[in-house]
């Protein structure tokens, strides 16, 4: 009796789905360096610097649409975040750089539990949850009475936390290895500990997983935890980036962060992400914003045109996927 497996590229792309991708970034490459010889390879590193602070997003983004959630806050805490941080250091509370991200992650980690316990607990909409949460934070970012501010500029800054994030290591600069961490981190967290894997049981079926003594509600509040912080982390980046944050600076940001998501083959339905998928699929976002005006007028409707084109191409892909393997089961099962 034969005991291995046949292959089926339908199993493989449903437990890869990240490979489709992969392939679309390099024929983009490929396009673009035949167009113009040498672009990406001189471009790689502005590139990779473009795509950190989403990327960091991203990364906590994973953990919430993982759990069959959504946060669309998450921009709007990166302002808030980095204003406060800008604020306390402008006034002297606050002279390190380490400790400008204590706050950062502290807000932002904050916010996040505030969003997770009206989800679980008081059992209200995310969608209505963070839409909400994103006006309120926003909504404070101006008001002199509680941050005494209208935007925080450079002046307002310690010489050291203006410069520390682009300095460079092996050529590398530092937002690029601060950015690898946070992934690195929390990818294995998520594949190795007993929690990140509670993470992935929520998102599949809640029901089941708490029958196996998960705290359902625990672990969601926890998954918008970690999405809060990472987007107070990414304030702070991106206030020592720019030397200057102000409200709407980040407009937008939450969607950058939703589509690289999606692109690299997390279900909007919970249960299935790779962190490896996000990684390529923030890249080929940078790739794209980075590439096309190189390859096209009218650049910006190129961008978003080809970008929506792959989202929507990414979620049929994904759709189709499911239903196979959904398919496959039943069959299984002789149902």
């Amino acid at each position: 009796m034969d005991n291995k497996k046949k292959f089926s590229l339908g199993s493989f792309l449903m437990e890869h789905r990240e490979i489709p991708l992969i392939a679309v970034l390099i024929l983009l490459i490929i396009g673009v360096n035949l167009k113009i010889p040498g672009y990406i390879g001189s471009n790689y590193m502005n590139i990779l610097k473009n795509c950190t602070l989403n990327l960091v997003m991203a990364a906590g983004m994973l953990c919430v649409l993982l759990i069959g959630s959504i946060d669309i806050s998450v921009a709007a805490v990166l302002e808030l975040s980095a204003a406060i941080a800008g604020v306390l250091m402008r006034d002297g509370y606050i002279s390190s750089t380490f400790m400008m991200f204590v706050v950062g992650v502290a807000i932002g980690a904050a916010i996040g539990l505030i969003n997770g316990v009206l989800m679980s607990y008081g059992r209200v909409l995310p969608i209505i949850v963070t839409l909400g949460m994103t006006y309120m934070a926003r909504a404070l970012i101006p008001m002199d009475f509680i941050l005494g501010m209208n935007k925080i500029a450079r002046i307002n800054l310690t010489d050291h936390f203006k410069d520390f994030i682009l300095e460079k290591y092996m050529g590398v600069p530092l937002i690029v290895f601060i950015t690898a961490g946070v992934v690195l981190v929390i990818g294995l967290f998520l594949k190795y500990t007993k929690t990140g894997r509670s993470i992935y049981a929520v998102g599949s079926n809640s029901e089941a997983a708490e029958m196996r003594g998960v705290h359902v509600k625990g672990i969601k509040v926890l998954a918008h935890v970690i999405c809060g912080a990472t987007a107070g982390m990414s304030g702070i980046m991106r206030l020592a980036e720019y030397n200057a944050i102000e409200k709407g600076a980040a407009t937008g940001g939450e969607m950058y962060v939703i589509a690289a998501c999606v692109l690299g083959g997390v279900s909007v339905m919970g249960g299935y992400g790779k962190m490896t998928g996000v990684v390529i699929g923030a890249l080929l976002i940078a790739t794209i914003d980075s590439a096309i005006p190189q390859l096209f007028m009218g650049a910006t409707m190129m961008k978003e045109f080809f970008k929506g084109i792959l989202i929507l191409a990414a979620i049929l892909l994904n759709v189709i996927l499911q239903r196979t393997a959904e398919k496959r089961n039943l069959k299984g099962r002789n149902i």
